[in-house]
């Protein structure tokens, strides 16, 4: 079942902004329901119906709440929350669906009729949304290191992927089921990749004031970016193990080698310890007007394994000609940049993380900061190399 909070949706002034006669289309199928916490839905609209009521049941969902409900609940909520009524229109119409538009439609209520239609629509709107917000990721050379179209998968591919997946799965006690939803675009292909997590155990109260035991699958979902202009695959995933799937799965499935993917240390800071204060300069990307470097993280080791970080609003502008010094000793093991794009009132902020992982803000940015990263040397040739330290994802 999803994660659904229902407060989140169902209040009274939320269902208030979808039309009485589509809330009432949509709860029809689960009339049984409310009937038994005591309320009876009108078989027709009018000027009393009971949006008090209904918002009353949803917000305080006992044990036997259709989980079909709370499934369909989860997608129009996450999807009008993330998409507005323009966007959800365009998708209905490029759908072939005709919806009830009025003159000033909400979201919600776009999102229910979508969902009224065709499910499977919204759920893969959903699954855009994930996909396209994600920006921390891993990255793995491919091994031909050549551009190529970005892969758009066959029905029968993605099929593939998701049976060997569900194998996986299935052994690490994450259940099967797993799904794929490609999104090419331009030389890059985005997938989202669902599944489930292993199962979990908690205690539940009753009204009467006793104790139960509710027991579900959590769902998860992760995503894998293709670029085909660097032959390059970044991961965001919350395992090794589950890196390690995708990229064995993704290697054998689009290019018939589950080896095609190495560990190859992608991001290098020695700019940084070279040249210091240039390393930051840009001659290549106009649309990038500034770059500051303001936090690193050094490594001294030891027993007690020392960390040291420094931060400023300007590193190299606080060190001056003392920045080699500074900048000596130890390994730098991640820095933090805030770019500046012409045009764009707020900086942007760049994490770097050597061997292969790095955050950015925003996705939209991606492209003109990987190539500044790498005229500028902060990103390594593909070299093939292997490397068996994958550090983990440890949030979205």
């Amino acid at each position: 079942m999803a994660s659904f909070n229902p407060r989140s949706f169902t209040s009274p002034d939320r269902l208030k902004s979808v039309s009485a006669q589509h809330l009432l289309t949509f709860f029809e199928k689960w009339q049984d329901y409310f009937a038994n916490r005591g309320l009876t839905l009108p078989p027709q609209v009018d000027d009393e119906f009971p949006y008090d009521e209904l918002a009353g049941i949803l917000m305080k969902p006992d044990d036997k709440v259709p989980q079909d409900m709370v499934d369909a609940l989860y997608y129009v909520h996450e999807t009008a929350s993330k998409e507005n009524a323009e966007e959800l229109i365009d998708a209905a119409e490029r759908a072939g669906l005709s919806l009830e538009i009025g003159e000033e439609p909400s979201d919600a209520d776009i999102a229910l009729q979508i969902w009224l239609h065709k499910p499977d629509l919204l759920r893969r709107m959903h699954a855009e949304t994930v996909a396209f917000t994600r920006s921390r990721f891993i990255y793995f050379a491919g091994r031909d290191g050549r551009s190529r179209p970005a892969p758009d998968p066959t029905v029968a591919q993605t099929g593939e992927m998701q049976e060997i997946m569900d194998l996986w799965f299935d052994r690490k006690r994450r259940g099967k089921g797993s799904r794929i939803f490609a999104f090419p675009r331009g030389s890059k292909t985005w997938f989202l990749v669902r599944h489930g997590e292993p199962m979990r155990r908690e205690g539940r109260h009753e009204e009467d004031g006793g104790a139960a035991i509710a027991y579900y699958r959590p769902q998860k979902h992760d995503v894998v970016i293709y670029d085909g202009e660097s032959d390059e695959l970044a991961v965001n995933a919350g395992t090794k193990g589950e890196i390690e799937l995708y990229l064995r799965t993704f290697g054998r499935v689009l290019f018939e080698n589950e080896e095609y993917f190495d560990k190859s240390n992608r991001f290098t800071l020695d700019p940084l310890l070279e040249k210091g204060a240039k390393a930051l300069e840009n001659e290549t990307v106009p649309e990038i007007s500034r770059v500051r470097l303001i936090e690193i993280e050094r490594f001294w080791g030891g027993q007690a394994k020392e960390k040291e970080v420094r931060k400023a609003n300007d590193l190299f502008l606080a060190w001056g000609d003392d920045w080699s010094r500074r900048l000596a000793g130890g390994s730098i093991d991640r820095a933090v940049l805030k770019v500046k794009f012409d045009g764009d009132g707020k900086e942007r902020t760049v994490s770097i993380l050597p061997p292969s992982l790095a955050r950015y803000d925003r996705d939209a940015d991606s492209d003109l900061i990987d190539s500044w990263l790498k005229d500028q040397g902060f990103c390594r040739a593909n070299s093939g190399d292997d490397d068996d330290d994958i550090d983990v994802l440890d949030d979205d």
